[in-house]
């Protein structure tokens, strides 16, 4: 067992076996760790880290991934957290917990009765560059060509070429922006994902409740109507809402942090208001249209902002301590650091 792997937050208060196999063979029970109203759920982890995976092995633990959220999903809203999320031990789980609470149960409440359907719409594509082919510009650069030697004819035949490829993307941008346009008078909220090839005009999350679920199925109908079967709306769901509010845990590295500090010039307790007004003095010296002769004038402020992003975000999920007038104090030493989790909730694009 590599650490404790976490799936997704729940409104729960009691510990709950699911019943559904996890990441880890050899520790397949997957349960809730129940702190403050709202509770993980957890299981064992054979990896520390997920990244840099083969293609078919992040396949598969991904697949487990989605089978336990959506599995707990039928009982319970939830916000999923980023596949590949794995904490130490279930103390530190209790510490998310603690941490994330407030924000947790603020969007359980916002999302309950909600839930996500991805809509994946489709063309001919054959039937589509047949079309294409026929339209006057593209005839009359085809007929140039064709009483023409194929050596002489490699520009013009780049340019129908590029024509073609021009009036595809026009006629997807138009089809996806009427079709996500409808779509989105029934949800809650939209987020538009990219396409996987050129057979895809649309690849759509929507975030819906109960209502808006039972609208969908009559605004695909009437879509198909009106297009006369000349697109494909595919349809899967209900699913968790990945693409809406998707949780993510960050364990910061304390030489990030304190080389952000001290770039800064901050001391190893500080308060968010000086971590904000160092930033915006320097900013001040190092701003490239102040230092238009130093070639690396941008780069300089590139990482000034960086690392004030990172001490922002570090100072904002710290549990701070207070100075005798009640002020915030964020500490940077190396114990604080490694004890602070970074917590968000992210919208993030799905492919299907």
């Amino acid at each position: 067992m590599a650490g404790t792997y976490v799936y997704a937050v729940i409104p729960s208060e009691e510990r709950v076996i699911f019943e559904v196999a996890g990441m880890d063979d050899d520790h397949e029970e997957v349960y809730s760790l129940p702190h403050g109203g709202v509770a993980a759920v957890v299981g064992a982890s054979p990896l520390a880290d997920y990244r840099g995976l083969r293609r078919d092995q992040a396949a598969r633990y991904l697949l487990t991934h989605q089978r336990v959220v959506e599995t707990v999903m039928h009982d319970s809203p939830l916000l999923p957290l980023r596949f590949g999320t794995v904490l130490p031990d279930e103390s530190w789980v209790s510490r998310l917990l603690t941490q994330g609470a407030p924000l947790f149960r603020t969007t359980l409440d916002r999302v309950a009765g909600q839930a996500q359907m991805e809509i994946v719409v489709l063309w001919n594509l054959q039937q589509v560059f047949a079309e294409i082919g026929q339209e006057a510009h593209v005839v009359q650069l085809k007929e140039q060509v064709a009483t023409r030697p194929p050596e002489e004819t490699l520009g013009e035949r780049v340019a129908i070429g590029q024509m073609v490829q021009a009036s595809l993307e026009q006629r997807r941008t138009a089809l996806q922006d009427h079709v996500v346009h409808r779509l989105g008078q029934v949800a809650l909220d939209v987020v538009i994902n990219p396409h996987m090839d050129d057979s895809m005009v649309a690849n759509v999350a929507l975030l819906l409740d109960q209502a808006g679920r039972e609208a969908l199925d009559r605004r695909l109908a009437t879509l198909d109507r009106e297009f006369e079967g000349r697109l494909l709306f595919r349809c899967v769901g209900p699913l968790p809402p990945y693409s809406f509010a998707t949780v993510e845990v960050e364990m910061p590295s304390f030489p990030a942090v304190d080389r952000a500090r001290r770039l800064l010039g901050l001391g190893e307790t500080t308060t968010g208001g000086e971590i904000k007004r160092a930033y915006h003095q320097l900013a001040g010296q190092l701003h490239p249209d102040r230092n238009r002769q130093d070639p690396n004038a941008e780069a300089r402020m590139t990482e000034l902002t960086l690392a004030y992003g990172l001490l922002s975000h570090y100072a904002g999920h710290q549990s701070p301590g207070r100075d005798g007038g009640g002020t915030a104090i964020c500490c940077f030493d190396r114990q604080s650091v490694e004890q602070t989790l970074l917590i968000a909730l992210q919208r993030q694009e799905v492919a299907t």
